[in-house]
Formats: structure tokens, sequence, C-alpha cells
């Protein structure tokens, strides 16, 4: 029996909200694609779109790759769980870029609303994959679903 009198304990449902949060990760994804390739909206929201095509389409064809592995991933995050820790990781590279390379300014502040909202995404499965996994920083790096000193 668990703290709360339920079978399995606590870390189910840090496994249930983490598989939830990696799910929303990968549709908000999907909601910036949709932004990016909607016409008309780009401009609507401030953002500023190049005139050559292949570079509006490139970035939203890797979001919405990034988003899909990102949902396929919840499904199981003990076999899959190092995409979206790696995700985070791009996720927090993408914010401190935003930041410091001025791109609302160039792009549009657009941009840096998606970088405000990447700081949770990023943060969360950053340090609570490992907690929830209950696996290292370095295993999740490696894709190590076993680690060296485990038995498995």
């Amino acid at each position: 029996m668990s703290l709360f009198g339920l079978p399995g304990g606590p870390s189910i449902y840090r496994m249930r909200f983490m598989t939830w949060f990696v799910r929303v990760a990968g549709v908000y994804n999907a909601s910036a694609i949709a932004v990016f390739l909607t016409p008309g909206v780009p401009e609507k929201i401030g953002l500023r779109t190049p005139t050559i095509a292949f570079w509006v389409w490139l970035p939203s064809l890797v979001g919405l790759f990034a988003g899909i592995v990102l949902v396929l991933s919840s499904v199981d995050l003990q076999r899959f769980g190092a995409f979206p820790y790696w995700n985070g990781i791009v996720r927090l590279i993408f914010v401190v870029a935003v930041f410091t390379l001025d791109l609302p300014d160039q792009a549009g502040a657009f941009v840096m609303v998606l970088a405000i909202g990447d700081i949770p995404l990023a943060l969360v499965t950053i340090f609570g994959l490992p907690y929830v996994l209950r696996r290292s920083h370095g295993d999740l790096l490696r894709n190590r679903v076993h680690p060296i000193w485990s038995a498995a």
C-alpha cells in the first residue's frame, strides 16, 4: 500500500504527470507550427517571416518532428525518456539564444513569447525526468535504460 492508500504509490502519479507533461510539450510545438504556417498569422502577431519559403518551412518541419517525437515518447517514458530529456536541453539552448542574440528584434516579439513558454518545459523535463524515471542525467544523456551499476 502506498502513502495515499492506493496501489502503486506516488511514483505512479509522478509518472502520469510527466507523461502528460511531455505530451503537452509536443502539442505546444504543434501549436507554434500552426501559427508559423497559417498564412497571414505570423504577420498579425508581429513575427517577421523570411521572404524565402524554405526558411519558413525548414524550422517548422524540425519543430513538427520534435513534437511528433515527444508525443510518441510519452507513450513509454522508461524506454524513450532520452528524447524528451534532450528536447529539454534544446529548448533551454533556444531560450538562451533568444535572449543573448537579441532574436526578438530580428524576428519579432512572438519569438520571445515562445522562449518564455519554453523555460518551464525545459526545466521540468531536464530536472523532472531523472527524478521520475530514477535515472541519472548521464543515463538520460546517453539513453541508458539500465544504469551501468544495475543488475538488469
